[in-house]
């Protein structure tokens, strides 16, 4: 029989970017409306080969970390932070929903983000960021991951 496993809602959740504490590290998480990781592919041609056989062209994976979170005009906060951390590696961690055991963890090359938008509303930056190399995934392996449907939150 398969196992029934649970759909999971986006929240509440963390994003947060560098490490240890202080002006190193931005957590982002009241902010974020929108989060998700994306991957793109490249694959080389195929080689025929005298024989008839054909050889495989190589596959590459590229991935990208995309957000979108309220703008804020604090020391260290979002605008701030990611404009004086441009072109920078940091380390960063996805949950996409606290309490349970699964989140993303990688690196990513950190892009300024737009600041400004329309007159009286709240403004939202959107950003895509490459993530170097792939990202690690850690999947939420806890007892009740895949009882259907899932167990209340206390």
């Amino acid at each position: 029989m398969a196992i029934k496993r649970p759909i999971v809602a986006l929240g509440p959740g963390s994003l947060i970017f560098g490490s240890g504490t202080g002006a190193s590290l931005l957590d982002i998480s009241c902010q974020v409306t929108a989060a998700k990781i994306t991957f793109d592919s490249d694959k080389e041609d195929d080689l025929p080969t005298l024989c008839g056989d054909t050889i495989a062209g190589e596959k590459l994976y590229t991935s990208k970390l995309e957000f979108s979170a309220g703008q804020d005009n604090e020391k260290d906060g979002l605008i701030d932070w990611t404009w004086k951390n441009a072109g920078k590696e940091v380390p960063f961690t996805f949950i996409p929903k606290e309490g349970e055991a699964a989140a993303v963890n990688g690196r990513v090359i950190v892009d300024p983000v737009e600041y400004g938008g329309d007159v009286k509303k709240r403004n939202i930056s959107d950003a895509e960021w490459d993530i170097v190399g792939l990202p690690t995934f850690t999947p939420d392996s806890t007892a009740d991951s895949t009882k259907y449907p899932p167990a209340p939150t206390p």
